[in-house]
């Protein structure tokens, strides 16, 4: 079992200090002496102030603020969990994705996902009833250009004639690609061609609003799960080249749990197949995020089967 935490940006809690780059840098080098495998940062690049104050949060650039992070540790890797694809062009998309990989030494990981705020794509300039097509059609690109010198592509959108990458990611043939979300057409995607899945697990104001079907308890997520692994199996591929990040739905331990709840609870994820899950992080301060990483890594993540 691997390990992340995301980091919440949260500028009006702890006088801001959730925001002040010293705090970022700090708490991923806490992150990873406590054995923390992964940090995160999501995407909203243009998000309404309806749905920041309506349970949303805050975000930054993740691959500007992932590359920051990635100049302040050594081992962790750097997630993107997740990016919105259809918000950008998949040749811009690539380049960024490819930088990140670059400047992280091939630390990167890239869960992917379609998004789901309507607002948010009129404000991009991105027709909302056509996210799927340009999901699809951005991962072919993605892999295509990280598969050739000369790369073309009559898109939706735009047209490629000849285009290169340069340079090229660390990680070959390219970083891992991990779909986020619930619906059967992600599962499928995932069992074809991607290196991971995350499920999309929150509070009731999440599901609501991304439209999809919730995962309440560890038995719906096994299902799903199991589900998975069919599709893996159809499409002829092995079930460990695909990695599974989940933290147990309804039924996993609070901030304040044991360690012993938390690591009977980590068994039955890997009972399922999960291979990654997220660590608690305290959000109240900083310093309680600092402290609890410390604690959760001697007490948890230091007994675990790495």
């Amino acid at each position: 079992m691997k390990f992340m935490i995301d980091y919440p940006l949260l500028s009006d809690r702890d006088g801001g200090a959730w925001v002040r780059p010293e705090s970022m840098a700090q708490l991923a080098r806490d992150a990873e002496a406590a054995g923390v495998d992964a940090i995160a940062l999501t995407d909203h690049p243009a998000p309404s102030k309806k749905w920041l104050e309506g349970g949303g949060h805050e975000t930054l650039d993740p691959f500007v603020g992932l590359a920051y992070m990635a100049a302040a540790t050594q081992r962790l890797r750097l997630m993107t969990y997740l990016t919105v694809v259809p918000y950008r062009n998949p040749l811009l998309l690539a380049k960024s994705m490819t930088s990140l990989d670059v400047v992280s030494g091939g630390r990167a990981t890239f869960v992917l996902g379609t998004g789901y705020l309507r607002s948010e794509f009129a404000a991009l300039g991105v027709e909302f009833d056509e996210r799927n097509e340009l999901f699809d059609e951005s991962a072919e690109v993605l892999r295509g250009i990280w598969s050739t010198d000369s790369f073309s592509f009559e898109g939706r959108h735009f047209t490629a004639r000849g285009q290169t990458i340069k340079p090229v990611p660390v990680q070959q043939p390219h970083p891992p690609l991990w779909i986020g979300g619930n619906a059967t057409v992600v599962r499928d995607r995932v069992a074809r061609w991607a290196q991971g899945w995350a499920p999309l697990q929150g509070g009731a104001v999440l599901f609501r609003t991304a439209r999809t079907a919730p995962i309440t308890s560890e038995s719906e997520l096994a299902e799903m799960i199991r589900d998975l692994w069919d599709r893996i199996d159809a499409a002829g591929r092995s079930r460990d080249e695909v990695d599974i990040i989940a933290t147990g739905g309804a039924e996993r331990p609070g901030r304040d749990a044991g360690a012993e709840e938390h690591i009977d609870a980590i068994g039955r994820l890997a009972a399922m197949g999960v291979t990654w899950t997220s660590a608690p992080l305290d959000q109240s301060s900083v310093a309680a995020a600092r402290d609890g990483l410390a604690r959760y890594g001697a007490e948890v993540l230091a007994r675990i089967d790495r």
